[in-house]
Parts: C-alpha cells; structure tokens; sequence
C-alpha cells in the first residue's frame, strides 16, 4: 500500500464512522422527536446502530494486534458524544433549516411546564387563526397578549415549538459535537502517526 494511501485510508475510515454515527443518530432523532411512543420505541434500532455499527467500521482492515483496548474507549467516547449531540440537535437543525416561522400572538398564557418553558395558547398574528398550544422557551412569563414568532414543521412531523431549545441546551449540543470532532481528529492523526511511521521503518502498516 503507497504511503499516500495510507494517510487517506485513515481519514476515509474516520469519515465513514462519523457519517454513519451522525445519520443513525439523526433517524433516531427524527423519530423520537414525534412524540410517538411507537416510534421512539421503534428509534431504539437507530440509537444501536449508531453506537456499534461506527465503532466497526473505524476498524475495517486492523490488524487483530492493533485493535487493542485504548482505540476502543476512545472512539467508542468520541462516537458517544457525536450520538448524544446529533439526538439532541437533529430537531432543532431541521427546523431552523426548513421550519415555518409565523408570527403569532398569545391567547393564553398561564401554563408553566419548568425550566424556562412555557406551553401557551396562541393564534396567528396576521388572521386570528386558532394554532392550538405552543411550546416556547422564555426568560419572563408569556401574557395574552404577547407576540412572538413560533416555528412550525411544513411536514407536521415535530410538535410545535421543538426547535426551541433553551440556550443553555444549545452550547451544550455545540460543545459536545466540538469535543467530538477534536477527540476523532486527534484520534484519526494518532492512528496516521503510527501507520505511516510503521511503513517507513518496515515497508509495511501491519506489526511484525
């Protein structure tokens, strides 16, 4: 195998785990974020697959003598942290892409579920239209009255509202996804460190 092929042979297996653990975890997402207990059920296959399928593939090809205990833990964390913040984001990326932004004015504005949220009544600014309950993220409570704008799913697939996550949620998601790209960068370099200083010592990536 040339050298080149080596330093390329790394990243392709780091990309595919990554691609494979981010469109798991996004499925997973997507039907979790329903609000169907059937399909968050049914998002249990996804959530595996996102776990165990990316870590396997990150060692196609290793030699047995390679794939030791260390390389495990650590791609299995950095798959982890990629999993948790694509479960947690896939929603609210989805709807800031494609959402429906309705400026909206609150009809009732009393129910307080916790933690910054509030579910309230609200109609459509413009005709008055009844849009049933909404639930938004807010630093005071929302009073008859209010206006805001509510972000609606075109496809009526999420509850209204759910790509309004709090902001302390937001850096949350944003860090661990950062943590994570760091961590399988480094991992990605380490494992082309070895490969290649390997190859020159030996001719060979394999140990001897």
């Amino acid at each position: 195998m040339p050298r080149n092929r080596l330093i390329l042979r790394q990243i392709s297996l780091s990309a595919g785990a990554l691609a494979i653990c981010l469109s798991a975890w996004g499925v997973a997402g997507f039907l979790a974020g329903s609000g169907s207990p059937v399909l968050t059920v049914v998002a249990v296959a996804p959530m595996l697959a996102g776990l165990i399928v990316p870590v396997l593939v990150w060692f196609v090809g290793e030699d047995p003598r390679d794939r030791r205990g260390g390389w495990f833990v650590a791609i299995g964390v950095v798959t982890l942290l990629f999993a948790v913040a694509a479960g947690a984001g896939v929603s609210g990326a989805y709807l800031e892409l494609a959402g429906d932004r309705v400026p909206v004015v609150v009809t009732a504005g009393d129910d307080v579920s916790g933690d910054g949220y509030q579910l309230v009544e609200v109609s459509a600014a413009s005709t008055g239209e009844d849009l049933g309950e909404v639930l938004f993220f807010a630093d005071r409570d929302l009073r008859a009255g209010d206006r805001l704008v509510a972000v609606f799913d075109p496809l009526g697939w999420f509850p209204p509202a759910t790509g309004q996550p709090s902001p302390a949620r937001s850096r949350s998601t944003y860090a661990l996804a950062t943590v994570a790209a760091l961590l399988l960068t480094a991992l990605t370099a380490l494992r082309i460190r070895r490969d290649v200083n390997r190859y020159d010592f030996t001719g060979s990536r394999r140990p001897r």
